[in-house]
């Protein structure tokens, strides 16, 4: 699967003019998402909880599990 990601602007007739790329078909769906204007990615906010977690705090961090630096 090929996806491709296009941030445009609304249209003053209130549209989005999507050219699709010759070659990928001639059905597609559409997913249209707002932009965060601010930069920071929804993603970001999740990694930072899971830095916070029990789990990674206790297990991840232990020396114990750090079996790879050993390689």
């Amino acid at each position: 699967m090929k996806a491709f990601r296009f941030i445009q602007e609304i249209a003053k007739d209130g549209y989005l003019h999507v050219r699709v790329p010759e070659g990928l078909g001639k059905k597609f769906e559409l997913i249209i998402l707002p932009l965060d204007e601010t930069g920071e990615d929804e993603s970001v906010d999740y990694m930072r909880i899971q830095e916070e977690s029990g789990f990674m705090k206790k297990v991840v961090a232990s020396t114990k599990e750090d079996v790879w630096n050993d390689l």
